[in-house]
């Protein structure tokens, strides 16, 4: 049985997922305001997400080989 996976966002979710466990929201220095009113990850966020994304993308993408 195949099962279909959107790489994209099964990576994006993960790579969210470990972020947000191994990091302290209450600090405030993941989340920061942008400027339409939302939150975004702050820069170091981001590069931590952006490393964990590209971790778990590159594992999906083997799986499926």
């Amino acid at each position: 049985m195949d099962i279909k996976v959107n790489i994209l966002e099964l990576a994006s979710e993960l790579a969210d997922k470990e972020l947000q466990e191994k990091w302290d929201f209450r600090d405030g220095q993941v989340f920061i305001d942008d400027e339409h009113g939302g939150l975004m990850y702050s820069e170091s966020a981001q590069e931590i997400f952006n490393r964990l994304y590209d971790e778990y993308y590159t594992i999906i993408d083997q799986l499926k080989r």
